[in-house]
């Protein structure tokens, strides 16, 4: 029989992960007595306020806001706000309020640097593409729950390409700082045989010691060699579990200076000889 390709060998076309919370998103307003008491929007959120007609005014964060027909303004998690309008002319607003989450990152919107307010050219724009999830809201399709989340991303998309916020520089480093740290942890899992210093470490991902120590204990809660010396010991247990290899072999794979050195620490961290946690595992 000819070798048959898999079809998971052939180019990946697109990947991603993606997790939507969404805990307000419609229509509002339009009545005189309209109004938003002083809050607070929840950290990992953020929050688009777009008026559709008339006017209204927000405070965010002490500051005062006038906005008018075709303005959008952008709230952030932890922005303390407050709305108000003219009740002889109430006004209506069109808000949302969501979390994206994207790569292990909370809210991936958050990532990037918004403007606190935008002035939309084609306002009627804007509210064809919100309309178009207001309609997957009141859907009563089995499929509902895909159809709103597709009609929400597909708004998302336009409201991004068309405010283009920029990556927010700070988050970038840190994000950077994270990558750093994984990689570190890899680069110390591939040498653990090997004697490690702190400096080496550090200059595996291009950090100094000394700050490679204290971003490493902020991203782990553990200084280097503590999370170093955990490491190894997790690989000796699942050695001695799962291997014939003598005490004076895994000890030496492990990176322990002596046989004696690695029983000692071993007791001291399991309460237990080598020799006996192999025994309650077999």
């Amino acid at each position: 029989m000819p070798w048959l390709p898999y079809h998971h060998d052939w180019r990946l076309a697109c990947q991603t992960s993606i997790g939507l919370r969404v805990h307000w998103f419609g229509r509002y307003a339009g009545y005189p007595d309209w109004t938003v008491e002083r809050s607070r929007l929840a950290a990992d959120m953020i929050s688009f306020f777009f008026v559709e007609r008339n006017s209204c005014w927000a405070v965010v964060n002490g500051r005062q806001w006038v906005l008018k027909r075709g303005d959008l303004l952008v709230t952030l998690g932890g922005d303390e706000f407050e709305f108000g309008h003219d009740p002889s002319r109430p006004h209506v607003s069109l808000s949302a309020s969501l979390a994206l989450e994207q790569g292990g990152v909370a809210n991936a919107l958050l990532c990037r640097k918004f403007q606190r307010r935008y002035t939309w050219h084609k306002p009627e724009e804007y509210v064809t593409e919100f309309e178009k999830v207001l309609v997957a809201m009141a859907s009563t399709s089995p499929c509902r729950d895909l159809e709103i989340a597709g009609a929400i991303l597909q708004w998302l998309a336009y409201v991004i390409g068309y405010l283009r916020p920029p990556m927010d520089r700070s988050f970038m480093e840190e994000r950077g700082i994270v990558d750093k740290i994984l990689l570190a942890e890899m680069w110390a899992n591939a040498r653990l045989q090997q004697v490690i210093t702190l400096g080496d470490w550090g200059r595996a991902v291009g950090l100094n010691a000394v700050y490679f120590g204290r971003v490493f204990k902020r991203e782990t809660g553990l200084r280097p060699m503590e999370w170093l010396n955990e490491r190894r010991l997790q690989t000796a247990c699942h050695l001695l579990a799962s291997t014939s290899e003598t005490v004076s072999e895994i000890a030496e794979t492990c990176g322990f200076a002596s046989p004696f050195y690695f029983s000692r620490v071993f007791r001291r961290h399991f309460g237990q000889s080598p020799i006996n946690y192999r025994k309650t595992q077999r």
